[in-house]
């Protein structure tokens, strides 16, 4: 299984009526915090947008646990790999 791509869960988030910021401040963190869970692991973040979309967070987030269900840690270094913005939009000259 692969994670679910950050823009899904944020239309998801944006269908049901909320934000990212409002999430956030209603969980009493700053948006940035709770935006980079998107795509970095942060299990506080993690548990809102889970708890919000009413699902398990290992199921959005499957290579941040175990199959059993526990959290890994540490997180495998994979994790916190940023993929490129533009992946394939290279300018070649």
């Amino acid at each position: 299984m692969t994670d679910w791509h950050p823009e899904d869960i944020k239309s998801l988030i944006r269908k049901r009526g909320e934000t990212i910021a409002s999430l956030a401040r209603e969980g009493g963190m700053t948006r940035q915090a709770l935006g980079l869970v998107l795509g970095r692991p942060g299990e506080r973040g993690e548990d809102i947008i889970a708890a919000f979309l009413n699902v398990d967070p290992q199921l959005i987030w499957p290579s941040r646990y175990h199959r059993d269900g526990r959290r890994k840690k540490p997180q495998p270094p994979e994790n916190y790999q940023s993929a490129p913005r533009f992946a394939g939009s290279e300018i070649h000259a």
